[in-house]
């Protein structure tokens, strides 16, 4: 999506890319009241007066946005527009903003007539102020005396718009010159008597006291003075597929600025940039040009003193920032006056310090300082940080230094300490051992430069090396770095030698996790195979035996899975390990499924390690987040949801506070999984955008990709068609590989199908079935046979069915036999005789009873809906008549699903007095169903309530539980139903 390139526009000297992450979702978003007044001021000019408008605010606030907005609804009303503003490029040029926006258009008019009621003198004032009138005897701009200067530009303005209403519009008036700032100040003081409006826009920080004093004197002067945007408003800009916690943490980034909030969202390719920011990040080109301008309108000084600012960092005093920039204090403080002038520094208040107006321009005006300049700046700091000792010695921690002061060096020690000093090495280690926790990115920086510190050839401190390699690929893990993170432990396995137990053993199982997160699973299992067979410690056999079943279950074979994972668990056994065993039975259990060989002894396991887990406490659980994972996988796949949520909540509790942010993810997905079959719609979106935050900080693309197929799955259950196929467009087909892969697969086949896409239902599940890691399944194949259905292909959907039932004919549990009934009901209630259609109905009513049992609310409803769709067909006297009387693919079929609630049910055990869920919809509730009813989109529901479009999203999703339907036909249909009953 593209910036606002309103709220903060590229400068016009700069061909920088805009940024992607913000959009427009609107006019004047969180401006309402603005717009109001602006529409306000121009109604005047219909009315033969004029009007003053004064737009004030921070910079990136929107000011420029909002002067677009007067020139839109000025030109609306007739009137004819003039813009300008001063220019840099222009020097001195005396009225620069009002040449800028009076000289072109004017000069024709001028030179072929001159206007009725502008006399002579009138002329050569206006003359001298504009260039393209001037003749050669004329006295140049800057000779027009200001005051009779302001009198003539008034009377132009009067005699134009005698014709048709004039709008002089002016922006950036904290940069103009005193000739314009008089023009301005005269006509605020004497407004024309014409239908003229002015609107001018400032930085009122930075604005000369004479154009501040002129707007607090004027008389029926609009004036808008720009805040911070709320956080409701400040979302509605940004990306929505962004994860909705970080949506806020940008906000919170931003402080409200829509400018610094366009520059935080354009840098998130990376990851979150500004929410933990690297040390030093860079700023987005378009950003930094803006910064450097306002820079290059310093002294000399002050541009000394604000690059010496922007090493040292926030809080300033002045003291030391005279030292930095090598001045005498007596220097130093006229130029911080000149500095906070401009408003690139403000200060603290109820201090002598002072602080950049935002952490972003500081990074701007850093990265504008010639290099050079830069690093002895920073070792001139270093030497202040210890007392003013040499340079050489600057990098020295001394014994007992407190840890806040090793952090407060980190960022100058990397940049100056040369090859060998282990001091430095051992202040950046300490420095990054206090913030990882909370920046884990500024860590891995400070990390890799110790480790460039030491030698390659170091022999005399290996331990030092290697423990310098694992705490960077912890923090790199932490700072969604998964390719470096696996680079460092990679170099770390090259240093210690396979005897070592234990350590050795730790470090190849997360790096094979690492190499699986990035799409290198291959490598990850030849990396555990060979660990294995150099092994010959029990306890690192055990474990190693475990990585290497879950990798086979993931991306290998599952049947061979199967012999791994029940090794480990004879291992983990007999040694006493819990958690490992516990492990290992969930994984074994997902790879009998997947491999449709339930007799492989997993399954009658389960419940055991689901007691042991149930016995363990949190911070147990935290050696191995991954063990309630797998019981959770397995408990999916085998149908049962709730136990799945169970198990799921747990590892997604215990990932996330040890920051596994892979283990979160696939739990959150699992999670969606489970709460889409309960048809719990409200919860599954919420964990939907959780697995999307602990994505995009796994670094991990596969892993991105995955929880937005969830999301896709999500925005079809709930049928936000808007919605979902934009996550489609948005999405593509999986990346990720494997089981997961599979899984992630049927999510967006499923999806498609439901956006009206078959083809390409069937295309993704033929990718997902060429998948060895993936196996069969009952659910895809009863999927195979929607799609079919919905291409108009019985007889392929038939073969479907039947397949989903000789699979379903492998396990004990009755839930599969019921999902591949569910298929064969679907294929029986498409035919055109009636006797098959009964046998559907018939076959659909069994199924829904045994999906219900489960707990699989969606199934069941589904299978409610087709039974319906099929005894009405199989019928005498069907209900319904004509072309609607048969429902035609699964498509129609599942929309059925909606039509017991709105119908009198068939089933006994039916819900008896009609429809109990109308009468508990709130007003509100009425409302918005009945916008749905009428057709209208969550968006243009919330324009006609004034209202957010998440604000409509959860009514929705309470009406969809409340009405026990699945999509918005269904909401329609049961208000109709309501209405036919009163």
């Amino acid at each position: 999506m593209s910036a606002l390139s309103g709220w903060y526009p590229a400068p016009e000297n700069t061909t920088a890319a805009a940024p992607n992450r913000c959009r427009s979702a609107g006019p004047l978003i969180g401006r309402e009241a603005q717009h109001r007044e602006i529409e306000a001021a121009v109604s005047r000019l219909s009315e033969g007066r004029s009007a003053l408008v004064e737009i004030s605010g921070d910079p990136g606030i929107g000011k420029t946005a909002v002067l677009a907005e007067v020139t839109r609804i000025a030109q609306a009303a007739g009137a004819a527009v003039f813009t300008g503003r001063p220019h840099p490029a222009d020097g001195d040029l005396a009225f620069g903003a009002i040449v800028d926006a009076l000289d072109g258009p004017l000069s024709a008019t001028m030179r072929s007539v001159r206007p009725e009621g502008l006399t002579t003198v009138h002329g050569d004032v206006l003359a001298a102020v504009f260039p393209s009138l001037a003749a050669g005897g004329c006295a140049p701009p800057e000779a027009a005396a200001p005051r009779r200067a302001g009198h003539a530009v008034r009377m132009l303005l009067e005699t134009l718009a005698a014709s048709r209403p004039i709008a002089l519009v002016l922006d950036d008036l904290h940069h103009a010159d005193a000739g314009t700032i008089d023009v301005v100040s005269r006509l605020l003081s004497t407004p024309p008597r014409a239908p003229v409006l002015l609107a001018f826009a400032h930085r009122p920080r930075q604005a000369s006291p004479r154009l501040r004093a002129a707007a607090d004197t004027a008389r029926e002067l609009t004036r808008l003075h720009l805040e911070p945007l709320a956080e409701s408003d400040a979302l509605a800009l940004i990306d929505e597929d962004l994860p909705v916690r970080w949506r806020r943490d940008l906000y919170r980034a931003s402080e409200g600025n829509p400018g610094y909030l366009a520059a935080l969202t354009d840098l998130l390719d990376g990851g979150p940039p500004g929410i933990d920011e690297a040390d030093i990040a860079p700023v987005p080109p378009w950003f930094a040009s803006g910064v450097t301008a306002e820079v290059a309108r310093l002294s000399d000084t002050s541009r000394l003193v604000v690059a010496a600012c922007s090493v040292l960092g926030d809080p300033l005093t002045v003291p030391l920032v005279a030292a930095v920039a090598e001045l005498d204090e007596d220097d130093a403080y006229p130029a911080i006056d000149e500095i906070a002038s401009h408003d690139l520094i403000r200060l603290v208040a109820g201090t002598g310090r002072f602080g950049f107006r935002h952490p972003l321009v500081r990074r701007a005006v850093y990265h504008g300082v010639s290099p050079g300049w830069r690093l002895a700046a920073h070792a001139r700091v270093a030497r202040l940080l210890t007392g003013g000792r040499t340079p050489a010695v600057a990098t020295e921690m001394p014994a007992g230094m407190p840890v806040e002061r090793a952090v407060e060096r980190a960022p100058h020690v990397t940049r100056i300490a040369t090859s060998r000093d282990r001091t430095a090495v051992a202040l950046l280690a300490v420095a990054a051992d206090e913030i990882e926790a909370t920046c884990p990115r500024r860590a891995a920086q400070w990390r890799r430069a110790a480790l460039d510190l030491l030698p390659g050839d170091d022999d005399d401190h290996p331990d030092g090396r290697v423990g310098l390699l694992l705490a960077l690929g912890r923090a790199c893990v932490s700072a969604g770095q998964p390719e470096p993170a696996s680079d460092a432990l990679g170099e770390a396995l090259r240093s210690l030698p396979p005897g070592v137990s234990g350590l050795r053993t730790t470090v190849v199982a997360e790096r094979a996790h690492l190499l699986h997160a990035v799409g290198r699973s291959g490598e990850a299992r030849v990396l555990v195979r060979a660990e294995l067979a150099h092994t010959r410690h029990e306890a690192d056999r055990a474990i190693l035996s475990y990585e290497q079943a879950w990798l086979e279950t993931a991306s290998g074979d599952p049947a061979v899975a199967c012999d791994d994972a029940a090794r480990a668990c004879r291992m983990a056994d007999r040694l006493g390990l819990r958690l490992l065993g516990c492990a290992a039975r969930g994984t074994l259990a997902v790879a009998a499924v997947l491999s449709a060989t339930p007799s492989a002894g997993g399954l009658g396991e389960l419940p055991r390690a689901a007691a042991v887990l149930g016995a363990l406490t949190d911070d147990e659980l935290a050696a191995r987040p991954d063990a309630p994972l797998w019981i959770g996988w397995a408990a999916l796949l085998l149908e049962r949801p709730h136990d799945a949520i169970r198990h799921l909540d747990r590892a997604v509790a215990v990932s996330r506070s040890t920051g596994r942010w892979a283990v979160e993810c696939q739990a959150l997905v699992a999670r969606v999984m489970a709460l889409c079959a309960g048809d719990r719609l409200a919860a599954a979106q919420e964990s939907a955008d959780e697995a999307a935050q602990a994505a995009w900080l796994s670094g991990s693309t596969a892993l991105r990709s995955y929880a937005q197929a969830a999301r896709c799955l999500v925005a079809a259950r709930v049928g936000d068609l808007d919605t979902l196929r934009r996550r489609l467009a948005a999405s593509g087909p999986p990346v990720v590989r494997g089981w997961p892969g599979a899984l992630a697969t049927e999510m967006v086949a499923e999806a498609r199908l439901a956006a009206g896409d078959p083809d390409g239902c069937r295309s993704l599940l033929d990718i997902a079935g060429d998948d060895r890691a993936a196996g069969p399944t009952v659910r895809r194949y009863e999927l195979l046979a929607r799609a079919a259905l919905d291409a108009g292909r019985p007889d392929v959907a038939s073969r479907w069915a039947t397949a989903a039932e000789a699979l379903a004919a492998r396990f004990d549990s009755p839930v599969p036999a019921a999902v591949a009934l569910l298929a064969r009901a679907q294929v029986l209630a498409a035919t055109d005789a009636a006797a098959e259609a009964v046998a559907g109905a018939k076959a659909a009513f069994e199924a829904a009873a045994t999906l219900d049992a489960a707990g699989l609310a969606w199934d069941a409803a589904r299978a409610r809906g087709v039974a319906e769709a099929a005894n009405r067909c199989g019928r005498e006297q069907p209900v319904l008549t004509g072309p609607a009387a048969r429902p035609t693919s699964a498509t129609d079929m599942t929309a059925a699903v909606t039509e017991h609630v709105v119908t009198e049910s068939l089933m006994p055990s039916g819900p008896p007095g009609g429809l109990p869920g109308a009468a508990l919809l709130t007003e509100r509730e009425r409302q918005i169903a009945r916008l749905v009813s009428e057709g209208l989109k969550n968006r243009e529901i919330a324009d006609r309530l004034y209202v957010t479009q998440k604000t409509v999203e959860m009514h929705l999703s309470r009406i969809f539980a409340k009405l026990g339907v699945s999509n918005r036909v269904g909401v329609a249909r049961a208000l109709y139903a309501t209405s036919a009953k009163s």
